[in-house]
């Protein structure tokens, strides 16, 4: 049995919850300002972005309800909140909520590769999408996320917080996205750079540089998510020589990583994106002759 009475000291308590918190508060700030922009500029607000924006929804939430688990992790190691039952009612409200929306998350990754596969290998069909699909694909995103984060929870609350296979059905499910991602991405690859006739006209280039952009993202979302599955595995494996002390900090080490994925989303839109960054400029500028254009816009 690990020796798990040796808790953190008052000073490092307080730089854990300092770093936890100010990511929290990065995540919702930066995802928010997203949000604004899209709301405020139609033409950003495209079928291509539907998914882009839901993604910006999740990552939100993962930043402002998801913490909650973290906070009180964070509180029981530091002796300031007692969250060692599975069997409270709160308990497994919020580990249902911080299994819901990070999976949300990776799942709209997901579905967004496969939706930059389509449009690279059936284009035409793709631009006559109705945006009916994509709010029917949305919803389905979130329930699915709920349904699969339901299940882990009703798991460990029948196995109990130290069995290790509602751990294996996250991984597992983690796992099946990673993979839909890399076959999508893949593909599209070899769409692009092994087709002999490939095509630069004003549309193709358009759906080539976004499909650029979301695979940028991709990759950078997986770089900070990996860490973490491999964490994870290899605590399942029982391959491991610290002691739990030392694995809780490392565990919330990477944890600032895996998170830290919801905040770099937005920054690669500025760099990638020129209408959104010269959006991002007039939303922080407040051009007067931007701000007298837009009731003659408006339809």
């Amino acid at each position: 049995m690990e020796n798990r009475s040796t808790m953190f000291s008052s000073s490092e308590c307080i730089n854990w919850f300092a770093l936890f918190l100010t990511e929290s508060v990065a995540i919702v700030t930066v995802n928010l300002l997203s949000i604004i922009i899209f709301i405020k500029n139609s033409n950003l607000r495209t079928r291509a972005m539907y998914l882009v924006i839901n993604l910006t929804v999740a990552d939100i939430f993962v930043g402002g309800i998801s913490s909650i688990f973290l906070f009180e992790i964070l509180g029981t190691h530091c002796q300031i909140v007692n969250v060692g039952s599975n069997t409270a009612p709160e308990g497994n409200t919020t580990l249902f909520v911080f299994r819901w929306f990070p999976l949300t998350s990776l799942t709209s990754i997901a579905v967004i590769s496969l939706d930059r596969m389509h449009a690279t290998f059936r284009p035409f069909r793709h631009r006559n999408i109705k945006k009916w699909v994509y709010w029917v694909t949305i919803g389905a995103i979130w329930v699915f996320s709920a349904v699969m984060s339901t299940a882990m929870t009703l798991v460990s609350l029948r196995s109990g917080r130290q069995e290790p296979l509602p751990l294996y059905l996250w991984l597992t499910y983690c796992c099946l996205c990673l993979l839909v991602i890399c076959v999508s991405y893949t593909s599209i690859a070899v769409r692009y750079w092994c087709a002999a006739r490939p095509q630069h006209h004003g549309a193709t280039s358009r759906q080539r540089k976004l499909t650029v952009t979301l695979l940028i993202m991709t990759i950078v979302s997986l770089l900070f998510w990996l860490p973490y599955l491999i964490f994870t595995f290899v605590i399942l494996t029982g391959r491991r020589s610290l002691s739990f002390q030392q694995m809780m900090r490392v565990r919330f080490t990477l944890l600032l990583l895996f998170y830290t994925n919801s905040f770099v989303n937005p920054i690669i839109y500025t760099i990638r994106i020129p209408e959104f960054r010269k959006a991002l400029i007039a939303l922080f500028t407040c051009q007067k002759r931007q701000n007298a254009a837009i009731p003659l816009a408006t339809r």
